[in-house]
């Protein structure tokens, strides 16, 4: 077969259903391969770095991965500030991608970049160019199985133009799952002892927990030992947050969280990194003996000293903790856990009435099984610390990272792999227009996502740091915004223009009911920062 037919052969057989993309004069054989099939289905963006977003949407709610075809050149370089947020939130996420013809490189050819594997590896876990039609399938299997493998992150294949329209022999390996590891005897046995001998654990649990599916065994693990459960900004989900062991986000109202957290005699940490911006440049107070539960050794340790590091898959590890803990429940701190959560809702209440009607409108609107997609604005901010989450991989939110333009495609790739779920966005007016073009991929598959369009006419967040740094200057925040409501219009949406924030839930209720795709634009010009 072509190298082109290669390409598709292989994510077919690795059982990829879904990839996103937009074809290219380099990437013309792979598109040729995708004729007349319905699997994988291919999504057609209107950018690049839309289309990885999707991706990355796509794999953070359906737990797959996200997989990217790109041309050479400028559709990689645009694709490459979403692998980067891929790299920094650890979301499995594969880009195939074209280079120059082989015979050429180097020597100026259309697209041409200088070294590109040598760009993508500052943004990607694992690499590779093939160098023969036989050598695809091969390279594709390993960056699925890399991209998923550990700590998840991008991975990429670099496909020659000359070989992916020239013929040779090739052999689809047989695809065997990969077995979870868990952590050393040795090493559990001490985790157990310290477990047992605690009488205010403390569990701090993150990404990683939904990445191994592990929440039963968290829940099971935090009741088992009547522990406080925190949760880092993306680890949101991993217990209920009505659970009357589930703190909340470690970027709630620290005088309510932290007292708990201080008075703990020991923390478990979960599938985190705790790395700077989980732990506020580690001034969050966790208490010692710190055990680290994270399939990446190099996690452990580089921030917080370590009493004990278990390596291995999250679920594994946690499965083994609970065969060795005793079976009876202990009381713990239920009644304390429930007390401060709640001081934290009326804290919340009181620093922003308005942003707390917003994030109880919102999820009202969605349910308890809605998802959430946010991007980089100061409503998000505050979502991100006090939205309600009931269930994994129900809020989509880019923390690391921060990339501008997140939120609406990675809700479009959320929906596409979720359709049977309601999907919103919280952007601002800043944000929305990095990626607003993808409203047409939108109307183009018929999804019904709900925009919430927060606009203030300026990049606001920035403009708030301005103001309290520099003594009221401020300096490039202010914007020249379009007519947003007629541009939803223009690509098919409903558009909706509130008056005021405290008519969301009504619109939100109505076009999500009525399965719309539609923008809703709120008035933001007095949302304070939640910090």
């Amino acid at each position: 077969m072509t190298g082109g037919q290669a390409v598709v052969a292989a994510l077919i057989h690795e059982g990829v259903k879904t990839v996103f993309g937009i074809p290219g004069v380099h990437t013309l054989d792979i598109y040729d391969a995708l004729y007349d099939r319905t699997e994988p289905r291919h999504i057609l963006a209107r950018h690049e770095g839309g289309a990885a977003f999707m991706a990355d949407g796509y794999a953070r709610a359906s737990g797959e991965v996200g997989v990217v075809l790109s041309i050479t050149g400028p559709g990689v370089t645009n694709a490459s500030t979403a692998m980067g947020q891929a790299y920094a939130d650890g979301v499995p996420l594969v880009v195939i991608h074209s280079d120059v013809d082989s015979r050429y490189r180097g020597k100026g050819g259309l697209h041409e970049l200088k070294d590109q594997l040598g760009m993508l590896a500052a943004i990607t876990k694992w690499g590779a160019r093939a160098e023969s039609v036989a050598d695809i399938p091969a390279l594709i299997h390993t960056a699925l199985e890399r991209a998923r493998a550990g700590w998840p992150g991008p991975t990429h294949v670099e496909v020659p133009l000359d070989l992916l329209g020239d013929s040779g022999d090739v052999h689809l390996a047989e695809v065997s799952p990969v077995v979870p590891a868990g952590a050393e005897e040795h090493a559990v046995a001490r985790a157990v002892t310290l477990l047992e001998e605690s009488r205010r654990p403390l569990i701090y649990a993150g990404w990683g927990v939904t990445v191994a599916g592990a929440h039963a065994e968290l829940r099971a693990l935090a009741e088992r030992l009547g522990a406080a459960v925190l949760t880092d900004p993306v680890g949101k989900g991993a217990l209920p947050e009505d659970h009357p062991l589930c703190l909340g986000a470690a970027g709630m109202d620290r005088k309510t969280t932290e007292g708990l957290v201080s008075a703990a005699d020991l923390c478990l940490a979960v599938g985190t990194r705790l790395g700077a911006m989980e732990t506020r440049s580690g001034e969050l107070p966790l208490p010692q003996p710190l055990v680290h539960i994270d399939p990446d050794p190099a996690t452990i340790g580089r921030l917080y000293p370590t009493e004990l590091g278990l390596v291995g898959d999250v679920r594994v590890v946690l499965r083994q903790l609970l065969d060795r803990l005793g079976a009876q429940e202990r009381p713990g701190l239920r009644q304390e856990v429930t007390t401060a959560r709640e001081q934290a809702r009326r804290t919340l209440a009181l620093k922003s009435p308005e942003m707390a009607k917003v994030l109880a409108d919102l999820r009202a609107g969605l349910g308890r099984q809605g998802i959430l997609s946010l991007d980089m604005t100061l409503p998000a901010y505050w979502a991100s610390r006090y939205a309600l989450v009931f269930e994994p991989r129900t809020l989509l939110n880019p923390h690391y990272f921060m990339a501008l333009g997140y939120a609406l495609p990675a809700a479009i790739g959320a929906k596409l792999a979720r359709p049977d779920r309601p999907v919103a966005v919280v952007c601002g007016d800043g944000g929305f227009l990095f990626t607003a073009q993808e409203l047409a991929t939108a109307a183009k598959y018929g999804l019904d996502l709900t925009v919430v369009l927060f606009n203030n006419d300026q990049y606001g967040a920035i403009h708030g740091h301005q103001q309290r740094r520099y003594e009221g200057r401020t300096v490039a925040t202010e914007l020249t915004n379009p007519d947003f409501v007629a541009l939803a219009k223009a690509f098919g949406l409903r558009g909706i223009r509130l008056g005021s924030s405290a008519e969301l839930g009504d619109a939100l209720r109505e076009t999500i009911n009525q399965r719309q795709l539609a923008l809703i634009e709120v008035p933001a010009h007095a949302l304070p920062a939640p910090w």
